[in-house]
């Protein structure tokens, strides 16, 4: 499904803006759940 995206015939400006939101996405998404399970469990860093 990706590499249809990424094949389709649209300007090349437009699937590298995509291909850059797309990773701005999966890194938002991985910081945020780093700093949710860092703030849900204080447990771990007091037992260090």
């Amino acid at each position: 499904m990706l590499f249809q995206i990424f094949s389709s015939p649209i300007a090349s400006g437009a699937q590298l803006f995509l291909l850059i939101v797309c990773i701005l996405i999966g890194l938002g998404a991985g910081l945020s759940f780093i700093d949710f399970r860092s703030t849900k469990a204080p447990k771990e860093v007091k037992r260090k």
